[in-house]
C-alpha cells in the first residue's frame, strides 16, 4: 500500500496473433466468403465464419473493434489457426505494465486471476485479487493485428488495408461480470491518480448498475485531490456507454477516448486533420458527458478540452511518448528507448493541425502533435491506447509534485 498510482479493474489474457495473409485468405476460401458478405461489420458472431466476415469488414476500412462471439470456443478455434503469444491485457493492467518499464510502482485490483497473471505481472505492480478463486479456464482476448498496405485477395474479395489497426474478440466470462471489490479501498488511500478502465464488455443491466454503485463507493476512499481518469472503450451495449458516463460523471475528472470512440459517439466519420470537424465533434461530446476534461488521443495528435485544458500539456506529452515507444519497440523497451521516442520529430501535418485548432478554440483546448513514426517498419498496434494512458498517469503524478 501507499502507491501514488492506482488502477482498476479490467484484467485479461491476450492472445496476440502473428499476422498471416496466407491464413486469412485460406479461411476466406474455406468458409466461402465473398465480397457481398462483408458489406456490414455489425453482425452476430455465432461462428468462425461470422467472425472472419466482421474482421474483414473492419480491416477493409482500416478500423479497430472489439467483438464478443457467442462462445469462447469460437475465439479459441480462430486463434489456433495462427501463431500467437500470450500476454496480459486490459487497459488498467497494460497501463501499469507500461509505467513499470520506467520504474514506476502502482497498485491494481485484478478482475481475474490465473497462472499467467502470476507468471507475467512485473514486480513493480502490487495487486489485490478481486475474484474469490483462481481461474483454471482461460478466456483469451484474441488480437488480430494488421499493418497498412496488406492486400487480401481470395474469391472475389480484393482490397488493401488503408492503415494499421487491430481487431479484438473474446467471450470472457470474467470481463462480462467485471468485479469491483470494496476490499480494494485500503489500497488506494494514498493514490494521487487513479485510472478507471471501461466496462465495455458487460452485457447485463443488473450487472452494470451494481458495478457503478460499487465504483462510486470505492472512489470515495481516494484522497480528495486525487485525479480520476477514465479510459473509455468500444461498448458492446452502446446504451451502456452513456449510462456509465452519467453514473460516474460526479467522480471522474478526465474522460479519455481514442479517435474511433470519438467518431462512434458522434455517429459519423470525421477527418481527424480537419480542425473544424474535430472541434465540432469534441464540443458535442463534451457538452453531453459533462465531465471536467475530455481527452482525445489519435494517430495524429492528442488533445485535452475543458476549463483547465492547458494544465494537461505535460500529461499529453507523456501519453504520446509512451504510445510512440510502444509503437516503435513493442514490449522491449526501457527508459533509454522512451527518451529516444520523446526526442523524435513531430508529424508536420499534425503540428499544423494543432496550431489551427488551438487558434480556433482558444484556452479551452490543449493539443499536441503525434511523433513522426513513418520510419518504423514493423510497428506494434496492440495496446497503444493503454500505453498512452500509462504515460498520462506517470506525468500526472509528476505534475502533482512540481
Amino acid at each position: 500500500m501507499g502507491e501514488k498510482i492506482a488502477l482498476g479493474f479490467h484484467t485479461c489474457i491476450d492472445f496476440e496473433t502473428a499476422w498471416s495473409t496466407e491464413t486469412v485468405e485460406k479461411m476466406i476460401c474455406e468458409f466461402d466468403v465473398h465480397e457481398n458478405d462483408i458489406a456490414a461489420g455489425d453482425i452476430q458472431i455465432a461462428s468462425e465464419r461470422a467472425l472472419l466476415i466482421s474482421s474483414l469488414w473492419h480491416m477493409k476500412h482500416g478500423m479497430g473493434c472489439e467483438l464478443i462471439p457467442d462462445t469462447n470456443q469460437i475465439c479459441l478455434d480462430f486463434a489456433n489457426r495462427f501463431q500467437y503469444r500470450v500476454t496480459i491485457g486490459g487497459t488498467a493492467t497494460r497501463a501499469a505494465i507500461a509505467i513499470s518499464k520506467l520504474g514506476y510502482e502502482s497498485t491494481i485490483q485484478l478482475s481475474s486471476f490465473n497462472r499467467y497473471m502470476k507468471e507475467l505481472l512485473p514486480e513493480e505492480i502490487h495487486y489485490m485479487i478481486g475474484v474469490k478463486h483462481e481461474s483454471k479456464e482461460i478466456y483469451p482476448h484474441v488480437i488480430l493485428s494488421y499493418q497498412a498496405g496488406i492486400r487480401i485477395k481470395a474469391n472475389d474479395i480484393d482490397f488493401v488495408t488503408p492503415r494499421e489497426n487491430r481487431v479484438m474478440f473474446s467471450r470472457d466470462i470474467e470481463s462480462l461480470h467485471l468485479v469491483v471489490s470494496p476490499e480494494y479501498a485500503p489500497y488506494i488511500q494514498d493514490a494521487e491518480v487513479f485510472l478507471l478502465s471501461c466496462f465495455s464488455e458487460i452485457l447485463e443491466k443488473e450487472v452494470i448498475e451494481d458495478r457503478m454503485m460499487h465504483t462510486r463507493n470505492l472512489l470515495k476512499s481516494l484522497p480528495q485531490k486525487a485525479i480520476v481518469v477514465m479510459e473509455d472503450g468500444c461498448y458492446i451495449r452502446k446504451d451502456f456507454r452513456i449510462f456509465v458516463h452519467q453514473a460516474l460523471r460526479q467522480v471522474i475528472d478526465v474522460l479519455s477516448m481514442n479517435e474511433e470512440e470519438l467518431q462512434e459517439y458522434v455517429d459519423h466519420r470525421i477527418n481527424i486533420l480537419n480542425e473544424n470537424e474535430v472541434l465540432s465533434s469534441v464540443e458535442l461530446v463534451y457538452a453531453k458527458v459533462k465531465i471536467p476534461i475530455l481527452l482525445i488521443h489519435s494517430a495524429s495528435w492528442a488533445l485535452a478540452y475543458g476549463k483547465d485544458a492547458k494544465k494537461y500539456k505535460r500529461a499529453l506529452k507523456g501519453g504520446i511518448t509512451m504510445a510512440s515507444t510502444r509503437f516503435w519497440y513493442g514490449d522491449e523497451f526501457g527508459k533509454k528507448e522512451y527518451e529516444e521516442a520523446e526526442n523524435l520529430p513531430d508529424k508536420k501535418e499534425s503540428k499544423e493541425f494543432c496550431k489551427k485548432i488551438e487558434a480556433k478554440a482558444g484556452d479551452v483546448i490543449c493539443c499536441l502533435p503525434a511523433k513522426d513514426l513513418t520510419f518504423v517498419e514493423n510497428p506494434t498496434v496492440v495496446g497503444l491506447g493503454d500505453f498512452f494512458a500509462g504515460g498520462l498517469l506517470a506525468q500526472l503524478t509528476v505534475e502533482r509534485r512540481l
